[in-house]
């Protein structure tokens, strides 16, 4: 079942292309969608884009869902999503089941994003019994990457829309055995994972960071922290940036969570420091320490930009000011009119991610969307009109983009029915499309 707002951190018992990395700008304005908006999400626009999952080429199904994605992604389709929920679930698992690359990358998004879009339901649960294992097992094995980092994403917005304790801690299972493959004894192929690339293992790591921000600190007893900081210490030296980074922010999240810093072990002499019930060793504190000191002072090197090297120092050093002094973000979302203030590194990774995932749409859901206004504590002051950029007028609403193609596809498909009509019984020499 679905978490309420005072229900998000929940405790668990027992355990049986990628996601980009947090920000720590002082503020972030995403771009404003625009007053057209509604020329292309009618509710006949979404019928027809919904009418191309039906279809038997694959192109017109990739299409259909690529306008779909593109709808809820930049406004909050809620009474489409509560009324049509159901046949775009159905449709969508059976094109993750049969479908192509792009069109499994396409289905796992949509389903993504229709549960984002419901919010805490009986219809996100549905979404979540009926998707959850399709994504575990491209997860771990698909061969396509883009298809692998897509369900690795939906899973996790999945998991945290409807996610209850149990369903957390076997999905925090499945990401950590991905993103820790090889680092750690038993995550091989015994386990049935294909070997992940570095976006992979990133998207998988990020998601598992994210899904972190959900437990409370009882989760994280000593047999967790044994494994996964040697585990965490190797991510961190490895070569992919994205990696590193992502490594950091499930970091980011176990000290934040379990409240434990320098000053533990300053106080505390031995080799174990405690906070409640959670336990570490000061090696793996030391270790891991180092390496992020390393890392918030490194060099650049081959194919590495100044402004990506700089983000990466910063991102390092607030890591080590908040594990050494407990300095916390002081992040500014500037939304139009509103301000989202965020206080922490877990709501930081939160923002993030969902930043990532509904890009350009972000500022219309945190205006519109009463889920992410239940996750953080958010009420808009003054919820503001939606309007487009050039570039977004061009990809929405010219006549040759995706979503003008899609109603034209769908408009001759009815006046060739409305025709077949008309002829009746003597209809035969008429070509049906």
């Amino acid at each position: 079942m679905g978490k309420s707002k005072k229900q998000r951190q929940v405790e668990i018992e027992g355990e049986d292309e990628a996601w980009s990395t947090v920000s720590t700008a002082g503020s972030y304005e995403p771009s404003l969608a625009s007053e057209g908006a509604e020329d292309f999400t009618a509710s006949e626009d979404l019928e027809a884009y919904l009418d191309l999952l039906y279809q038997k080429r694959s192109s017109s199904r990739e299409q259909g869902l690529s306008s779909l994605t593109k709808a809820f992604t930049f406004k909050v389709q809620l009474d489409f999503a509560t009324n049509k929920g159901e046949t775009i679930l159905h449709q969508c698992v059976s094109i993750i089941k049969r479908g192509s690359g792009p069109e499994i990358s396409l289905a796992a998004r949509t389903l993504g994003l229709l549960a984002l879009t419901v919010g805490e339901c009986e219809m996100a649960n549905i979404i979540f019994n009926d998707s959850i294992p399709h994504f575990c097992r491209i997860a771990k094995q698909n061969l396509n990457a883009s298809c692998r980092i897509s369900a690795l994403k939906s899973l996790a917005i999945l998991t945290f829309v409807v996610g209850s304790g149990e369903d957390t801690a076997r999905m925090l299972n499945v990401l950590w055995e991905i993103s820790s493959y090889n680092m750690v004894k038993g995550t091989d192929k015994v386990l049935g994972i294909t070997e992940p690339t570095p976006e992979i293992r990133a998207a998988a790591l990020t998601s598992w960071a994210f899904l972190l921000t959900t437990v409370n600190c009882s989760w994280f007893d000593f047999s967790h922290l044994e494994e996964a900081f040697p585990a965490l210490l190797q991510l961190l030296k490895m070569k992919d940036r994205s990696v590193r980074l992502a490594a950091g922010e499930g970091i980011f999240v176990i000290f934040e969570c379990i409240g434990l810093n320098a000053s533990h072990f300053r106080d505390n002499k031995s080799a174990l420091a405690t906070s409640d019930s959670s336990f570490i060793r000061r090696s793996d504190w030391e270790d891991v320490t180092r390496q992020i000191k390393d890392l918030s002072a490194e060099a650049g090197g081959k194919g590495i930009s100044k402004k990506e090297l700089g983000s990466q120092r910063k991102f390092f050093y607030d890591i080590l000011a908040f594990i050494e002094d407990g300095v916390r973000p002081d992040i500014s979302l500037n939304l139009g009119s509103d301000c989202l203030r965020i206080s922490t590194w877990a709501q930081s990774i939160q923002v993030n991610i969902f930043r990532s995932f509904l890009g350009g749409g972000f500022q219309a859901h945190m205006l519109g969307n009463s889920f992410l206004h239940d996750v953080f504590d958010f009420e808009p002051k003054h919820p503001k009109k939606q309007s487009f950029s050039s570039k977004e007028k061009r990809m929405f609403l010219s006549p040759n983009s995706v979503l003008s193609k899609a109603r034209t596809q769908e408009l001759n498909k009815r006046r060739s029915n409305t025709l077949v009509g008309n002829y009746g019984h003597f209809g035969i020499h008429v070509d049906d499309e």
